[in-house]
């Protein structure tokens, strides 16, 4: 018989960031049976608003001043990942002993551990949540949206609060995986991070070489062409904080990238039809190996 949806035992949890992924939260909560109260934090106040009409939250802050933070027994940083070391600086004052700090940032790393030793004694729990689309702002949240989706703790330890952070997420429906923050940051760097780096890139080769020819390539893209680049429309400010923090790993996977197609433009300059074909096989199965 499955566990009640107890969601860790939390019964009032903040939300720090009203954009796609805390407001997919909220709304997922709700939707998955919640019962507790769902307070947010955004500093534009007209996402507050949007958040409280739409029912994601049960009530918004602009000042933390004002933030009932004795009833507070979850935060969750929701916010671009540079802004977590201000946020909890900030917090940490108002946090009671037994509240527990998570997020949902695509950095780890030395990052968890800034947190981990700037809000002690409360503990903080890294946590990633492998969801999300190109859109942001509360208004764009899904409900359900990481059912069935990895969620990653970076912990290196178990213990009764990543036990109550473990049941949030599997309560929302995510598939729990525990990860060495650093090791963390290597493998999204490679599967996210790049992808989204080549994307945005790709797009502004394609800004160049219109200018070039004088034609507004735009005009002609196909279904590839916008597939491949969808990710090039998430938040600016999101992913220059992302390729920023998580700056080692993310110019390591790009030397990478940039290795590839130099053999592969090596290939097409020499009309190595052996081992362009062998690339592009090995590419193709591989690929094929996720579906």
């Amino acid at each position: 018989m499955p566990l009640e949806k107890d969601f860790g035992g939390f019964k009032n949890i903040l939300i720090i960031g009203l954009g796609l992924i805390g407001g997919s939260v909220a709304v997922s909560l709700k939707e998955e049976g919640f019962k507790g109260k769902i307070y947010g934090f955004d500093l534009n106040t007209e996402r507050i608003k949007k958040a409280v009409e739409i029912g994601a939250i049960d009530e918004g802050f602009s000042d933390f001043r004002k933030v009932p933070w004795d009833k507070i027994d979850l935060v969750i940083l929701a916010t671009p990942v540079k802004t977590f070391l201000e946020i909890g600086k900030r917090i940490k004052p108002y946090l009671k002993e037994d509240t527990v700090v998570t997020d949902v940032g695509s950095v780890k790393g030395e990052l968890v551990k800034q947190l981990e030793k700037i809000l002690k004694p409360t503990v903080f729990i890294g946590a990633h949540p492998i969801a999300g689309t190109e859109k942001e702002g509360v208004e764009n949240a899904v409900k359900g949206l990481f059912k069935g989706k990895k969620l990653i703790l970076t912990i290196d330890r178990e213990d009764k609060y990543t036990q109550k952070v473990e049941k949030f997420w599997t309560d929302l429906g995510s598939k729990v995986e525990i990860m060495d923050p650093y090791l963390h940051d290597f493998v999204f760097a490679s599967v996210s991070h790049l992808p989204h780096a080549v994307a945005f890139a790709l797009v502004d080769a394609l800004i160049n070489l219109s200018k070039e020819k004088g034609v507004d390539l735009f005009l002609y893209p196909g279904a590839g062409f916008k597939d491949f680049t969808r990710i090039a429309a998430s938040s600016p400010t999101v992913w220059k904080d992302i390729f920023l923090e998580n700056k080692k790993e993310v110019l390591h996977t790009i030397d990478e990238f940039v290795k590839s197609m130099e053999k592969l433009k090596e290939y097409i300059q020499k009309e190595d039809e052996e081992n362009l074909i062998n690339l592009l096989s090995e590419s193709r199965e591989k690929r094929l190996s996720l579906d």
